[in-house]
């Protein structure tokens, strides 16, 4: 019986550093059944000769060089030039076990599954492994209604409460049905459009899916490279958080999803306006233009309204001492806390 070919889309943008073991981790795969399709996108380094030379080497690998337009388009390029029953979307400076494929695979044919999710781990700058996460969700399968009811909730943010753990709304850590994504005519947004491109992406996809299924291992390792870290802040990050909150909150009540899945929106956007304050806290700038970003987070009307339907009671103590900060609107305070987090 002939495997199912199964497509591989890595977008590549400035990663000679590290795209070597990705592709490694790729070619390298139990399951060898494979099309992978390298996205250079428009990237200024080695990256676009790194990719030539891999073709050379496995007749396997497809290579698309194009102007650079993003990530999201990036991974549009490659749903377009797929021939797999199945497709996954891995970051180029991240890599995979050498058996995610061949699971993941075994999972969707035996379930029937639209999508198969699996966990992940950290990989600090040293190369070392972080943290590991592995899937803890209340069943193996969700189908139908069960996937808005009892899944997607928790993909999109978990309470402290939540049933479900260790599952993540990353394009990433998941195997595709390229039957599903092609007759839904879907397309990832743009991350130049909406920050947190995978949540909204995805969240539009979930509502043509009628399986999915859950692998607990972790099989994809998503490295802290030293390059992503940065220390400077754009003034419009917050603007690009709040509109992220607004367009998602708008689509997902265009989907007709439920209250819980509307409610659960709120729950990155807090996280996101906190990373920014953190970000705020250790930017290289003076102090005075640092309560000034901080202060107009805190001030900002949105913000302060969204605050008010926050539930306490499932936050830790820590995070209590946070919110009740940002509420009162104590800027220094607020800066000291982001800084020692």
């Amino acid at each position: 019986m002939i495997a199912d070919l199964v497509s591989v889309v890595l977008p590549i943008y400035k990663v000679e550093k590290y795209l070597n073991r990705c592709i490694e981790s790729v070619v390298n795969q139990t399951y060898s059944n494979l099309e992978i399709i390298l996205v250079d996108d428009g990237s200024p380094d080695s990256c676009p000769n790194m990719c030539d030379e891999w073709k050379k080497k496995d007749s396997r690998i497809v290579v698309i060089h194009k102007e650079n337009g993003g990530l999201g388009e990036a991974r549009n390029s490659g749903i377009s030039a797929a021939n797999g029953k199945y497709i996954c979307f891995f970051d180029s400076d991240d890599y995979v076990s050498n058996e995610t494929i061949e699971k993941a695979v075994a999972v969707a044919n035996d379930t029937k599954a639209d999508i198969v999710t699996f966990g992940y781990a950290t990989v600090d700058s040293a190369g070392s492994i972080s943290r590991i996460f592995k899937p803890e969700t209340k069943k193996d399968v969700y189908r139908n209604e069960s996937i808005e009811n009892e899944f997607l909730p928790d993909l999109i943010a978990q309470t402290r409460t939540s049933e479900n753990r260790n599952i993540l709304m990353s394009a990433c850590t998941s195997l595709y049905s390229t039957r599903l994504i092609k007759e839904a005519k879907w397309k990832f947004v743009s991350e130049r459009e909406i920050i947190a491109e995978d949540l909204y992406s995805l969240l539009i996809l979930y509502k043509s899916v009628k399986c999915v299924s859950i692998l607990h291992e972790s099989l994809y390792y998503y490295c802290e490279n030293k390059s992503s870290l940065t220390h400077t802040y754009r003034e419009d990050r917050y603007e690009r958080i709040k509109e992220f909150y607004v367009k998602t909150i708008n689509k997902a009540m265009d989907l007709g999803y439920s209250s819980e899945i509307v409610e659960r929106i709120r729950l990155p956007y807090y996280s996101f306006t906190i990373a920014a304050l953190k970000l705020i806290s250790h930017a290289e700038c003076p102090y005075r233009k640092k309560r000034e970003y901080i202060g107009a987070v805190l001030t900002d009307e949105m913000f302060g309204k969204t605050l008010k339907h926050l539930d306490l009671k499932e936050e830790g103590i820590n995070r209590k001492i946070l919110w009740l900060v940002m509420k009162m609107k104590w800027v220094d305070i607020c800066y000291v806390l982001t800084r020692l987090r």
